[in-house]
């Protein structure tokens, strides 16, 4: 009886993250107009605006710059079906953080999902969020230099 309950209990979690690790899409993202083969690239996740407001992602991600090619940078990662937005920030000094000056203007490019930040205002969430649904999802980071 006690091997039968121990062979429950991990048929149960085999199955619990058998199915989670099946809801989870691919999300590809094609960053452009980097500057520099230096560094890595900051993906923060974020789910809603607080989360985004108080800068408290739901996970980072850390992606190295080796496969960059004329500017460009194709990564990819896998998120539930949600409602998400990513920044992104070229951290080409490597010290895991988006160094700002002393106006707190970045000193390093940054990015967003499907928004190219034009002006010098932080966007809302509303501004950079998409959908994962059931299949693959391509978006564009174009990187922002200051």
């Amino acid at each position: 009886m006690k091997h039968a309950h121990l062979w429950l209990k991990t048929l149960l979690v085999v199955g619990s993250t058998s199915f989670l690790a099946t809801q989870a899409q691919t999300v590809q993202l094609t960053i452009t107009n980097l500057k520099s083969t230096d560094g890595q690239i900051l993906v923060a996740v974020f789910k809603d605006q607080q989360g985004f407001k108080v800068e408290k992602p739901v996970s980072r991600h850390r992606f190295p710059k080796s496969s960059l090619t004329n500017g460009t940078l194709k990564v990819s990662l896998d998120l539930p079906p949600g409602t998400y937005g990513l920044a992104l920030v070229d951290d080409a000094n490597k010290n895991g953080k988006m160094d700002k000056n002393m106006l707190g203007i970045p000193k390093e490019g940054v990015a967003f999902s499907n928004f190219y930040l034009s002006g010098m205002s932080k966007p809302t969430f509303n501004d950079f969020k998409f959908e994962v649904k059931g299949a693959p999802l391509s978006l564009d980071c174009k990187m922002r230099n200051f």
